[in-house]
């Protein structure tokens, strides 16, 4: 939030902002309620007046939540707006558990993190989604992958969401392999993103 300097809609269950708010946001709107709450009770386009140009979807850790966080987002985008997301690209197979207590996060050589299942997003939107263009990057600790030429009246996700969750539900990174993700991922060094040539040549902002 403290990099926002411009509208800004920030969205979580049980807000813990510390250090005050961002003093260059222009216009900020908290709602501390769940994603699938805000989605059913607000409509982001109509507060901003325009379609969402940027968003950072981070939140329950598990696949189904992101993926459903990405429906609701992409119907509010432009086909160039940027969806963010984090977690996708974890470091080993022990901090890919659906529950934060798993016992495996202890073998990790980071077991202070915890990025659940949402690394699932990738191989699905390659098979669902691929008209998508994701940009993975190593951004650290668990990477951060951007999402362009977007479709805001696409019901792909939608339509075979249910079949989505039933094949992916028990599919673990362990025997998926983190070589085989980071392979297919093909991620750049995330310090590239201060190049704005670099960026205009895969956004078109």
């Amino acid at each position: 939030l403290r990099l926002s300097h411009c509208p800004t809609i920030a969205v979580d269950p049980e807000f813990r902002i510390t250090g005050g708010l961002p003093a260059e946001c222009q216009v900020l709107h908290l709602f501390q309620k769940t994603s699938d709450a805000f989605f059913k009770d607000h409509d982001p386009t109509a507060i901003f007046g325009a379609p969402i140009d940027l968003a950072f979807l981070d939140g329950m850790h598990r696949f189904e939540f992101l993926l459903r966080d990405l429906i609701h987002t992409e119907a509010h985008c432009r086909p160039n707006s940027v969806v963010v997301l984090h977690d996708c690209l974890p470091g080993d197979a022990h901090i890919t558990a659906r529950s934060m207590n798993d016992p495996r996060r202890a073998q990790s050589r980071n077991p202070d993190f915890w990025a659940g299942d949402v690394w699932k997003l990738l191989p699905i939107l390659r098979r669902y989604r691929p008209d998508i263009r994701a940009l993975a990057t190593d951004a650290a600790p668990t990477g951060l992958v951007f999402l362009t030429n977007l479709n805001p009246a696409s019901t792909v996700l939608q339509q075979h969401y249910f079949d989505i969750v039933a094949e992916w539900l028990a599919v673990d990174l362990a025997d998926y392999g983190v070589a085989r993700l980071i392979d297919e991922a093909e991620p750049v060094a995330a310090r590239q993103l201060v190049s704005p040539e670099f960026c205009a040549n895969r956004f078109w902002l």
